[in-house]
Order: C-alpha cells, then structure tokens, then sequence
C-alpha cells in the first residue's frame, strides 16, 4: 500500500512537472511573440523615423542656409549639406553626436541647452562665430523628439552696420570742427562788428570750412553712389580723360608753380569705365599729388599697356607715406597728413577710399609705392 501511495505520488508529481513545463513553454512561446512583434514594430518605427529623417535632410538640401536637426537632449543628430560642411561632420564619429563637439563655446552651449529645454518656447540664441563668418541661430521645434537650428549667414550685414557705424561716428568727428569754427566765427562777427580785421579773417575762415564741409558732402554722396550708378558697358579714353584732368589742374598748378608733365600713350586707351568714374578716380590721385608736392616740383603722368589693362601712373616728388600706413590709406576716412609732411590734417580722408571702391566694382587695381627719391608713385589698371 505505502508502495503504491508512493508510485501514485512520483506519477502525479511528474505529471505537475510535465503540467508545469508545458504551461512555461506555452507562457515563454506567448513572450517570445510578443517580443518579436514588439521588436518589429520598434524596427518598422526605427525605419520610419529614419526615413523621415533622410526626407527631412533631403527637403533641406533645398535651404540654401546652413541647418541642423537636434534632438531634446540638444545634439545633432542630422543637417543639410550646408551645414555639414560648415560644422565639418566628416571629422566627427557617427551621429548623434553633443553640439558641444562641433561649437565650443561654453557661454553659447549654456544658452542652447536651456532654449532646449524651454521648448516650444522661443528663445534667442546669441551669435555663432565660426572661422570669420557671423551666424545668427533660429531654434524651432518640428515635433516632441526634434528641433530645427537654422544658422542665417548675417556676415555681410554685420559688417555692413560695422561699416555704418563706424561711417556715421567718423563723419560726426570730421564735421565737428569746422562746425565749431564756423560757430566760433559767425558769434566773433556778431560780436565785434567794427573789427575789419576781425571780420575779414572770419569771413576767410567761413568760407574755408564751409568749402571743407561741401566737399565732404560731395565725397559722401560719391561714396553712396558708387554701387547705384554702375552703367553696364561703360566705357572711356583714357587719353582724353587725363588731358580733361591736366586742364582741371591747370590753375592750382600755377599757384604752386608746378607742373604737370603727361605721357600719353599712342594708340587708342579705351577703358571698361564710365568717363564720369574715370575721372574721378584720376582727379582724386592727381589731387592728392598736388596737394603733398612742394611747390615748383613736377607731378608726371604716363599711360602704359599692360596686357588686359591700360595703366595710368601718377608720380608726385613729396614726402610719399611710410610703408606701415600703405595699406591703411585707402581706408574711409584715414588720414597721414601730418607723416606727409603736413602738422595740420587737411582734407576728410575719403579720396582714395573713392578710387579703391570705384575700381574693385570695376575689376581695377590700385597700387602704390614710394619712389627712389622720395615721392609717392601711384598706378591705377584699368580694364580694356
């Protein structure tokens, strides 16, 4: 009896073994299709998302500005082409990667992070600068896992407001003394009227700085309109203009007993620039020479061929301009007089910045040297 009781208990355990095993398997069966459906629809998810991605970066393959994909953690995980190529990706491991890996500035980082986290709401990001371009960032969410950062190109209108600040506070300084003279003079006038004298050197000065404040203006307005007036297939002789030049010289030069000795070149000199451009750049070197010359020297002028150029060199006999101010003087507003041999500053610094503007619009070159004896040689190439 004990033997059969205990047959029946080894059979029934088993059979509870068995029992056991068969439902572990059905239940390990049951997990394991639903971990391959799980795992399918993670893998048919990966693949959407990758492909959205891809058609993303495809879609802004189109947007001419560099732009990146971010995820929520604030690393890029994609971009267009304009964007790889400024953040350099190809010197990066596989994305995503932190953005610290391609703009290390911890002050922007630290900015970025937080209008990450402050998402959908905007915040704005300070410049980015990389190499020697000026970025402006737009961070914009596109759904609950990324965000668009478009980096906007505002280089050239950074240095545009540079250049219109730095214009604006030179012209300040520049008319704020003849300003103060003409102020100073008119009240010397009012108040000591009797005065011929007095009223003699007042009216001398008056006229002086109002000549001064008349030629700024025009420079200025010269400047304004370089880029305005461009005539497409503008030309001129180059010839004519310099003898057009000498005669507008003509009386200043007799003042300083100088003269002007020019050398025309023998055949025809058409130039690609308008005669109104042509003698401006020509006029404001020839005056320049003229005015840092001594009196009875000799400004010369020749013309030479120079393959795809017509050259037109103007040499004064002055002081000419030390070698570390040479590539300073084309610059708006500059001024050496004083190591030209002048104590005081004459003229507003705009002349050359004129001829140097006029002839990179035109495909000119300007270039200046000083001579052997001391003088200032400048050559201006024009196109034929």
């Amino acid at each position: 009896m004990n033997q059969f009781l205990s047959v029946l208990l080894i059979v029934v355990l088993a059979a509870l073994v068995l029992w056991l095993l068969q439902r572990h398997q059905r239940k390990t069966k049951q997990y394991q299709d639903e971990y391959q459906t799980l795992q399918h629809k993670y893998e048919a998810l990966q693949k959407t998302l990758t492909k959205g991605g891809q058609r993303l970066d495809t879609l802004l393959l189109a947007v001419s500005e560099a732009v990146l994909r971010v995820d929520r953690l604030g690393r890029v995980v994609g971009g267009n082409a304009q964007a790889a190529r400024l953040f350099r990706f190809e010197n990066a491991p596989d994305l995503p990667q932190s953005m610290l890996l391609f703009y290390r500035d911890m002050d922007w980082i630290n900015i970025y992070q937080q209008a990450i986290l402050d998402l959908p709401e905007q915040t704005a990001l300070p410049d980015m600068h990389i190499q020697d371009r000026v970025f402006l960032p737009r961070l914009a969410a596109i759904d609950d896992d990324e965000a668009l950062l478009l980096c906007l190109d505002v280089t050239a209108y950074t240095a545009l407001q540079q250049k219109q600040q730095s214009l604006l506070e030179n012209l300040m300084h520049d008319l704020k003394t003849p300003l103060t003279s003409l102020l100073g003079y008119a009240r010397s006038i009012e108040a000591f009227d009797d005065d011929k004298a007095l009223r003699h050197e007042a009216a001398t000065v008056i006229a002086q700085e109002a000549k001064h404040i008349n030629d700024l203006m025009n420079s200025m307005l010269a400047l304004n309109q370089i880029d305005l007036e461009v005539e497409q297939g503008a030309q001129c002789d180059l010839n004519l203009v310099l003898e057009r030049v000498k005669q507008s010289l003509d009386f200043a030069l007799k003042q300083k007993d100088m003269h002007f000795q020019l050398e025309t070149h023998p055949a025809s000199t058409v130039v690609k620039l308008s005669e109104t451009d042509c003698y401006r750049v020509l006029m404001n070197v020839a005056e320049n020479a003229l005015k840092f010359s001594p009196k009875g020297s000799t400004i010369r002028c020749f013309v030479e061929d120079n393959e795809k150029y017509f050259s037109a060199s103007i040499i004064d006999q002055g002081h000419g301009i030390p070698e570390k101010f040479l590539s300073r003087v084309t610059e708006r507003f500059y001024r050496v007089d004083k190591v030209r041999g002048r104590e005081k500053a004459e003229g507003h610094g705009l002349g050359l910045a004129i001829v140097q503007e006029i002839l990179d619009r035109d495909g000119g070159i300007l270039h200046m040297e000083n001579t052997d004896q001391g003088g200032l040689c400048v050559q201006l190439m024009l196109l034929k």
